[in-house]
């Protein structure tokens, strides 16, 4: 993908995000909306997003020609690490990549599901519709396996998985229920130097970015209304549908906190606490059911 791809999004996002990861990749934004050189790693190979594990637990190889052949009753894992945008680029996978290794791993006919290897703070709230779409549609079990799991990247796990378990219980942290809306203000320092701003609308679009409009004078009443609340509310109804056990009168769990992983599995918000050993072995048993039960 191209780099417009990447300032699109970051120019028109909403995001979803843990605060954490808000003040480590606002800065990295910013650096790509100004065209400021970043460098996120020294490593410039990009780990593949999707690895195969057979029956018996081995990883399947490449073969000196670069091809594999998975063998019959191998399980996928799919990464989805880092803040999730919904084009990848030249720095991350994107959301459509991701999905689209889970689809491959879904229509093989030689694995017999997935594990979701999570771990990141969220990001666009574009990027969870893809997830959403193949959670309808999936066939195989899916099982998502986290260490952090916050915001987008808990909207798009529980919109897919059928089971949640925290990849420990000492830096396992899942939540962060919500959306923030973020952005720099340069104008004033722009005046400063002798720039002037105008902005004209006809008569006939007088509500034409009205509330991004009242949200740069400070009034942010609307935006809030318009915008945020109803993909926060959206956001809270899905958790509630994929976790109907979740204790709701948890102070702050369906309003923002995040929870290490004896809490989150306490209160409902998650299944199991495991490993990446476990998570195979859980797909494997379901697989087994879903079986059984066609």
């Amino acid at each position: 993908m191209s780099k417009q791809t990447l300032l699109y999004e970051l120019s028109r996002g909403v995001w979803a995000m843990s605060i954490e990861g808000l003040q480590f990749w606002g800065p990295i934004a910013n650096k790509i909306m100004t065209g400021e050189p970043f460098t996120l790693h020294d490593n410039k190979e990009v780990k593949s997003l999707i690895s195969y594990v057979d029956e018996n637990g081995s990883a399947v190889r490449r073969k000196e020609d670069g091809s594999m052949e998975i063998p019959a009753g191998s399980i996928a894992i799919v990464d989805m690490i880092g803040a999730i945008i919904k084009y990848g680029d030249w720095c991350t996978y994107g959301a459509l990549e991701i999905v689209s290794a889970l689809r491959a791993a879904d229509n093989h006919p030689n694995v017999i599901g997935t594990v979701l290897n999570i771990d990141g703070p969220g990001g666009a709230v574009s990027a969870i519709a893809p997830f959403v779409e193949f959670g309808l549609t999936k066939k195989k079990p899916v099982v998502g396996l986290y260490d952090q799991c916050c915001s987008a990247h808990l909207y798009s796990m529980l919109s897919c998985v059928d089971h949640v378990m925290a990849a420990n219980n000492i830096s396992s942290m899942i939540g962060s229920v919500g959306v923030v809306l973020s952005w720099t203000e340069n104008k004033k320092m722009l005046e400063k130097l002798g720039y002037t701003f105008h902005e004209v609308y006809p008569d006939e679009s007088s509500t034409k970015n009205e509330a991004f409009r009242l949200a740069m004078e400070g009034n942010y009443d609307l935006i809030k209304k318009e915008m945020l609340s109803p993909l926060a509310i959206n956001f809270q109804d899905a958790v509630k549908k994929a976790r109907p056990m979740l204790d709701l009168k948890e102070p702050g769990v369906i309003t923002g906190k995040t929870f290490f992983a004896d809490k989150a599995l306490e209160i409902g918000f998650i299944d199991s606490i495991g490993s990446l050993q476990q998570a195979m072995q859980l797909v494997t048993v379901l697989s087994e059911t879903k079986r059984y039960r066609n």
